[in-house]
């Protein structure tokens, strides 16, 4: 759309005699600017570098059908709000009803009326103050929806500050849990809106330790499902952060029930609390005294699996710190029930029981031997999920 007071005027017209009637019937318009193409194809190419408020085109233009170039006109996003206007003959009522299934806004008659011409002159004027107004509108909130972004990060950076003056190095661990948090949501395809709380809750929840003052070597202990809730009521205060509380709350729910403070269990649990809690253990122990190996870590958590971890987090966390996450893998992966489970299907990732037992390693190409071990355990043991395959393979 043309910037300030001034309507920029397309008119799409071979005919000089209807030129000039245009050019003659708007020279008492000073807030117009009156812009000629003899043909469509030409026109279409002034659009890339225009972007006019009014077009005005005449059924009998030069090049291209003009239909055609109403559909291409309307096409783009970036002439959305510009008055369509197409010039026909009085009694064609057929042109009108096919301009009208083409975003056609407004016809003129020929023979063609300054009076006429400038009604639809003055419509499109109060057409683009509306547009510009709303766009103006859009451009104030888009600024104060900055302000505010800005304002809600200078507290989360307040909020870290706090913890890590309180507890060193709470907040360098809390970017390495988020890191791997995102990465392992990549993994099980959790939407980019649904990230954003995680990676709060990952972030600052350990902030409830500072409530309860379990801080330095004189600390009373408290149970660190406590202090998650001491973290989650600091959450409910703050507008902005009630999807992170819901996270970070329900970290210490175990996949098997017996966790706190609900006693979810299973898909009850939240998928992001239960990536959350895998990675809080992980690394508690590893910045813990006489730290082991990542691997040695792993394997320890391992033995949690189906009791208070869900069994594919540790599959997808495997993944990722070994090194083999694929950046494709919700695109390659598909999940299959186990009944629909089919001879040569290859395995996306380990195949795990609910209670955490590793059935089949990643990769492997299922047979008649193993299709059957699958089912005997799933008819004593369902595995609800099914198995992640690889899409090519199926």
């Amino acid at each position: 759309m043309s910037d300030g007071d001034a309507l920029l005027f397309l008119l799409v017209e071979h005919d000089e005699r209807a030129i000039e009637v245009f050019r003659t019937t708007l020279e008492v318009e000073r807030r117009v600017k009156l812009v000629v193409s003899p043909t469509c194809d030409q026109a279409l190419r002034m659009l890339r570098d225009t972007a006019p408020d009014l077009v005005v085109v005449g059924h009998d233009a030069h090049g291209m059908n003009v239909f055609a170039f109403c559909q291409r006109l309307r096409q783009d996003p970036a002439l959305a709000a510009a008055m369509l206007v197409l010039v026909i003959d009085r009694d064609a009522n057929d042109q009108r009803f096919a301009g009208l299934t083409l975003g056609v806004d407004e016809y003129l008659a020929r023979p063609l009326e300054p009076a006429e011409i400038l009604t639809k002159v003055h419509a499109a004027l109060r057409l683009k103050h509306v547009v510009d107004a709303h766009r103006g509108d859009q451009k104030e909130l888009a600024e104060l929806h900055t302000h505010l972004r800005e304002s809600f990060d200078q507290l989360l950076g307040l909020m870290s500050h706090l913890l890590d003056l309180r507890i060193p190095g709470a907040a360098d661990r809390g970017r390495r849990i988020a890191e791997l948090a995102l990465k392992v949501s990549g993994r099980f395809g959790i939407p980019a809106t649904h990230l954003r709380d995680l990676e709060i809750a990952a972030r600052l929840h350990e902030l409830g330790r500072v409530v309860f003052g379990q801080v330095g070597a004189a600390a009373l202990p408290v149970d660190d499902w406590k202090y998650v809730l001491g973290t989650r009521a600091i959450f409910q205060q703050v507008e902005g952060l009630t999807g992170a509380a819901e996270v970070v709350g329900a970290v210490y729910e175990n996949w098997d029930g017996s966790g706190h403070p609900d006693h979810l269990q299973l898909g009850q649990l939240p998928l992001r609390s239960r990536i959350l809690r895998v990675l809080i253990d992980l690394f508690h122990e590893l910045d813990s005294p006489g730290r082991t190996s990542p691997e040695a870590v792993l394997e320890r958590l391992q033995n949690r699996v189906g009791t208070h971890y869900d069994p594919m987090v540790m599959v997808h966390l495997r993944a990722v710190m070994q090194g083999i996450a694929d950046p494709d893998v919700q695109g390659r992966l598909k999940m299959v029930a186990v009944p629909e489970l089919a001879v040569g299907m290859v395995l996306a990732e380990d195949l795990c029981t609910d209670s955490g037992l590793k059935l089949l390693a990643r990769h492997t190409r299922l047979t008649l031997e193993t299709l059957e071990v699958i089912r005997r355990r799933h008819a004593s043991e369902p595995l609800a999920r099914g198995a992640a395959v690889l899409r090519e393979s199926t």
